[in-house]
């Protein structure tokens, strides 16, 4: 497993994306969107930088991922209260 960590790829990323951005369709309320969003972000990075470690990799989809699933919560919330 520790191998295959070490030799992720954009490709892995894309793959990533394209799952999450599928399983969105199915109704996640846009969560899945953003993280398969910062997917994509992650993939583009690892293909400019090919060496950039996996540990990198995991590191920044996830504080991406969060920050994305904060920044989508808040603005669901601001449009939740401005209806009412």
């Amino acid at each position: 497993m520790i191998t295959y960590l070490q030799n992720l790829s954009f490709w892995d990323w894309l793959a990533l994306a394209t799952l999450l951005l599928i399983l969105e369709v199915f109704g996640a309320g846009g969560y899945l969107l953003w993280i398969g969003l910062v997917a994509v972000g992650v993939g583009a990075l690892t293909y400019l930088l090919p060496e950039l470690p996996w540990v990198w990799q995991f590191l920044l989809f996830g504080a991406l991922a969060l920050l994305s699933a904060l920044l989508w919560w808040r603005q669901q919330h601001r449009a939740r209260r401005l209806r009412n």
